[in-house]
């Protein structure tokens, strides 16, 4: 599993698909970790690639989570999610 949601509009985002986390001004932390970084698809602001040219999911926190995926599946999940049903990229 790489990419996965599920009917309450969450979106797990599997370690080994996460190129880094980030906000401005800020100390990258979650990617150490090594577990899944779960997300609510309301709390997304937008998905576009960042200036590096990487999937990024903005967030309304002002976090980027670029991810190393295919644009097309990560706006799969993300319609699914905001949808309220269960898909999963592998």
């Amino acid at each position: 599993m790489r990419l996965k949601c599920n009917s309450n509009n969450l979106i797990y985002i599997s370690q080994k698909v996460i190129l880094g986390i980030k906000r401005p001004n800020s100390l990258e932390g979650a990617k150490v970790l090594g577990k899944p970084v779960l997300i609510n698809a309301y709390n997304i602001v937008f998905l576009s690639h960042n200036n590096d040219g990487q999937v990024t999911f903005f967030m309304q926190n002002g976090f980027e989570i670029s991810i190393n995926t295919f644009y097309a599946e990560a706006e799969q999940i993300l319609n699914s999610a905001m949808q309220s049903k269960e898909d999963e990229i592998n």
